[in-house]
């Protein structure tokens, strides 16, 4: 459930019920990459971790 809207989404991107049921996400452009192919191409990328304890 989308905590801002009360929405439930499925796997696909469309809300199946509550406030915006029938709505459809729109698709964002993205590609799937290796860390170390990535790194290799830009290795000014910093990661940033989590918080430890």
């Amino acid at each position: 459930v989308d905590e801002e809207t009360g929405s439930t989404w499925s796997i696909l991107g469309e809300a199946v019920a509550g406030p915006l049921e029938g709505t459809k996400l729109g698709r964002v452009v993205h590609s799937d990459h290796f860390w170390f192919a990535w790194a290799a191409f830009h290795p000014d990328t910093v990661v940033y971790g989590g918080a430890t304890e």
